[in-house]
């Protein structure tokens, strides 16, 4: 497959002009055509497609591209191109966008907006309708696929909930910062609704996209959080270690270390919290995390209460 460049004088300058923008972000729909050998020997003749890429200036010369659907929104992962590129491969279509692809973005999200204030208003019916509208125009949009999940998960429905949990952990863009608050308010529903080995592979799945920014020490905690109400104390107090090594003062990590010293110890409040043994090498760990700032003294029993402070994460 080969990308054939076609512009003519105008389609460059036109391109240029684009690309020029002093006061704002390009945004606009720009193509490609591609050549495809089809057929052999005598047959054989060559087929063009034109493919269409919705753009977006991130500064510093590059750009986001991600595909048009037929439905005339772009959607999948975005691809990172320079401006060199941009306008040597690809050919503006201001009136197509202005025309097509612009009211079509509108429209979704005008969608989504009313979807959310379903939610919000404690509607999930209608919610749900106007979620499933968003996904026959985008089959892959984020804020629909969060949306249609924390629907799910407000209703105890969990065969549905785990569908898109399956869809939502396959979805880079699911972890990206500017759906930070989506992500926390679903993570965080994911163990309140019991789902706690989902709440551990959905946090795990962000930690690894987000590890060239280092340790996020409320993502450790989250997963210490989720492993803690599995049983886990192995990797309850790990995660919890690992947020203590980002903040020495983060105290619902600490919380959890001092109630797996004090569950070691007393079987009584283990069957309160109805809770497996802790192994002793765990609670010698947990001990001494938290040893310097409890002064040698016997830690307070922690209230269970002390455990829901939910925490967001930046995703920066």
């Amino acid at each position: 497959m080969q990308n054939v460049r076609v512009h003519s004088n105008a389609d460059r300058r036109a391109a240029a002009n684009v690309a020029d923008f002093a006061t704002e972000p390009l945004r606009c729909a720009f193509s490609t055509i591609h050549q495809v050998k089809v057929g052999t020997g005598t047959t054989a003749r060559k087929q063009e497609t034109r493919h269409l890429w919705y753009v977006e200036e991130h500064g510093d010369g590059f750009y986001g591209v991600r595909k048009i659907n037929p439905q005339f929104v772009p959607v999948g992962d975005e691809q990172v191109v320079d401006q060199e590129t941009l306008l040597a491969d690809y050919s503006p279509e201001v009136e197509l966008y202005n025309s097509r692809i612009q009211p079509a973005i509108i429209s979704l999200e005008k969608t989504l907006d009313v979807a959310d204030g379903h939610r919000e208003r404690n509607e999930p019916l209608s919610a749900e309708m106007e979620y499933s509208n968003a996904l026959d125009v985008d089959e892959t949009n984020v804020r629909a696929t969060f949306g249609l999940g924390l629907v799910y998960l407000g209703r105890n429905d969990r065969e549905k909930a785990r569908m898109i949990f399956d869809e939502l952990v396959g979805m880079n863009a699911a972890f990206e910062l500017k759906h930070k608050h989506l992500f926390n308010e679903f993570g965080i529903n994911l163990r309140k609704s019991g789902l706690f080995g989902e709440a551990v592979q959905y946090y795990t799945r962000a930690l690894e996209l987000n590890d060239e920014y280092g340790e996020d020490e409320n993502l450790c905690y989250n997963l210490a959080r989720a492993y803690y109400e599995m049983g886990d104390w192995a990797n309850c107090v790990e995660y919890a270690a690992r947020t203590l090594a980002v903040n020495r003062d983060h105290e619902y990590a600490l919380t959890l270390c001092r109630l797996a010293v004090a569950l070691a110890a007393r079987p009584s409040l283990r069957k309160r919290y109805g809770k497996p043994e802790v192994p002793p090498q765990v609670a010698d760990r947990a001990a001494a995390l938290v040893g310097d700032l409890d002064d040698g003294q016997s830690p307070p029993v922690p209230d269970g209460d002390d455990l829901d402070g939910d925490v967001s994460i930046s995703l920066d």
